[in-house]
């Protein structure tokens, strides 16, 4: 399975008319979370074609309004639709889960999810935490013409050997899945860092995922204003990517003063990767 990204709001501080207050949408088949959900959010993942009823959890970074400021209206509108399921983040019928992110973070258990995510506290003027979501490790490829050789019969069987189980032969020899089936493909990941200034949890959360979404408020002239505020540049979202190996990075939370592209231009030379985020543009990874 794949994620895709779908950014519902990419401007810092406050909506503009062109982007949306910090919100972030990470969806595979059936299934999505949302990070941060500022104002506007809900509206946006509706323009984008993402069905509330999906959503397994909303990760919110911090405690300033642009960044939770649509939480409420979200978890209004999921009463009315009388939800049942969980939410890890009540209100009528619906059970609403608070998961507080304390001291080093760590694993955030989403009953039922098929995401796998964790947190990592980020450095900003509040207690802030980051993000990584992923899928599961997929099972390596099996080796048909091996699995033949060794007498393994076409059909059930070969599915169990895939997933990495030993199969009992109707001769009663037991076949195991070495030498058989390749090594386990790490599933899709992603890491999430808004809003802090460059630190070691942001290349830890990025530590080679397939893309790393930072934040990336100010060019890289204003990096002491940045730092003075709790924010980062484009170019100190690209070194941390490129510290951390990650495949992509996607910038995003633009102070409405910048330009985005510019911003990218500054960093290219550092990571050959990078994504200036839309509103509701969205990114496969």
């Amino acid at each position: 399975m794949r994620l895709k990204l779908v950014p519902l709001g990419t401007s810092a501080g406050r909506p503009t008319l062109l982007r949306g207050a910090s919100a972030l949408a990470v969806a595979t088949e059936g299934a999505w979370v949302l990070c941060d959900c500022g104002e506007g959010a809900q509206i946006a993942a509706l323009r984008a074609g993402l069905s509330l009823s999906r959503l397994d959890a909303v990760l919110i970074t911090h405690l300033h309004g642009d960044h939770f400021n649509g939480l409420p209206g979200l978890l209004g509108t999921l009463g009315l639709e009388g939800r049942q399921r969980p939410l890890v983040v009540g209100t009528g019928d619906m059970e609403v889960r608070v998961l507080e992110q304390q001291g080093n973070g760590g694993e955030v258990r989403i009953e039922g999810s098929q995401f796998l995510v964790e947190s990592r506290p980020l450095a900003h003027r509040v207690p802030t935490y980051g993000f990584r979501v992923a899928l599961p490790d997929r099972p390596g490829t099996l080796d048909v013409s091996r699995s033949d050789a060794a007498g393994v019969p076409r059909g059930p069987l070969l599915a169990d050997l895939k997933a990495g189980r030993p199969v009992t032969l109707p001769d009663g020899r037991v076949v195991g899945p070495e030498g058989l089936v390749g090594p386990r493909q790490p599933g899709a990941s992603m890491a999430y860092a808004l809003d802090t200034v460059p630190c070691p949890s942001s290349v830890e959360l990025g530590r080679g995922v397939d893309a790393l979404v930072h934040e990336a408020t100010y060019e890289d002239a204003r990096a002491a204003l940045a730092h003075e505020r709790g924010h980062s540049t484009g170019v100190e979202a690209a070194r941390i990517a490129a510290e951390a190996e990650a495949a992509a990075l996607v910038l995003t939370h633009f102070s409405p003063s910048v330009n985005g592209d510019n911003l990218a231009e500054e960093a290219k030379s550092i990571h050959p990767r990078i994504t200036v985020a839309e509103d509701l543009a969205e990114i496969a990874i």
